[in-house]
């Protein structure tokens, strides 16, 4: 059976309209999902008192947690930076709640962007609020340029992604300015920029993986970076295999 993988779905208000919020999830996630082979279905981020997250979850085989804006650092045990960009806490707090429940159920994920951020932080580690004013030297992590084609490079290291992409350093685009600081327990970096920003980190049972980069923005016309999409729907569905033997 072709593995169910959950998107998660932010909310938003539309241009005009500050009255009605609408969930949106970016179509590339959804295209990929089933491009390579997965069933994909939005999963939206409830904000209401007991939302049934539990009951969404179990009708899951895994989980991917989307780009966005950026987690409150009271969640990982800092103050406000002046160049934190805006928070939507509501977003944390359904996502944390998420993550806690996949983690139990032992779902798959795949976190990208703010996703890997949020998995970080949920799991127990940190972030970096701000790299320009952080980082010495920094490269320039929000590309000007078009955000579907590589900007800088990523080193990386056995796992997951250089398995799936079958090299060792890979041209990635970058829409972000924050990173992974302090790794979670039970994760290791696996990409790293040449400026020292995390850009991969991956669990040590395998099961969840994190990327600083934007895969969904790529695999429409890079078939290299497809690969992730492809990688991660069969470590689902060899989950799956695992769950019923």
């Amino acid at each position: 059976m072709r593995p169910v993988i959950g998107v998660v779905c932010a909310k938003m208000f539309f241009p005009n309209n500050n009255l009605d919020q609408y969930f949106y999830v970016g179509s590339g996630y959804v295209d990929g999902i089933a491009r390579a082979g997965g069933v994909p279905l939005i999963m939206p981020l409830l904000g209401i008192q007991d939302p049934p997250f539990e009951r969404m979850l179990e009708s899951l085989d895994g989980l991917i947690l989307t780009g966005g804006e950026d987690p409150a650092p009271h969640l990982y045990g800092e103050e406000p930076l002046q160049r934190l960009g805006e928070v939507e806490y509501e977003r944390d707090l359904a996502e944390l709640a998420i993550i806690k429940l996949a983690l139990e159920q032992k779902k798959p994920m795949l976190g990208i962007c703010r996703g890997m951020q949020i998995m970080n932080v949920a799991c127990g580690g940190t972030l970096i609020q701000d790299i320009p004013s952080q980082v010495p030297g920094a490269f320039q992590h929000a590309q000007k340029g078009s955000r579907q084609y590589g900007a800088h490079k990523v080193q990386l290291q056995p796992g997951f992604v250089a398995d799936a992409l079958g090299t060792h350093e890979v041209l990635v685009n970058t829409s972000h300015h924050q990173s992974v600081k302090d790794v979670a327990p039970g994760f290791r970096v696996t990409g790293v920029a040449a400026d020292g920003v995390i850009e991969a980190i991956e669990s040590l049972d395998g099961l969840h993986v994190g990327l600083q980069w934007h895969p969904e923005r790529m695999w429409g016309h890079d078939a290299q970076m497809l690969k992730i999409a492809e990688a991660f729907v069969a470590n689902v569905s060899q989950s799956m295999v695992q769950k019923q033997s």
